[in-house]
């Protein structure tokens, strides 16, 4: 059984109506099976916030998602396992003023 810690920064939110949870798995589950847990569980408005709109299977050019403290952004570490107490963070970058 692992547990993982998730931050969601805004928007994402505003759809999760928390900043932090608590997920326990029975399993250890990778960086994709997380993010299809997460959009079953808050629906398509999670996945759009995800993935590029115009580019299919690229994320989204303002997501970095934190694991640990480590950000990434590329698509090659969806395969990527999360273990117990893994902490991970939904950070959506916003540019100009």
């Amino acid at each position: 059984m692992i547990s993982l810690s998730l931050s969601f920064e805004p928007p994402f939110n505003e759809l999760t109506k928390s900043l932090h949870d608590q997920l326990i798995f029975e399993t250890e589950i990778t960086i994709r099976e997380l993010l299809e847990y997460l959009e079953k569980e808050y629906g398509k408005e999670f996945y759009n916030l995800i993935w590029d709109k115009k580019k299919k299977g690229e994320f989204s050019s303002f997501l970095s998602i934190i694991v640990n403290g480590r950000s990434y952004r590329k698509d090659d570490f969806l395969d990527m396992k999360l273990k117990h107490n893994d902490d991970i963070t939904f950070l959506y970058l916003y540019f100009g003023g």
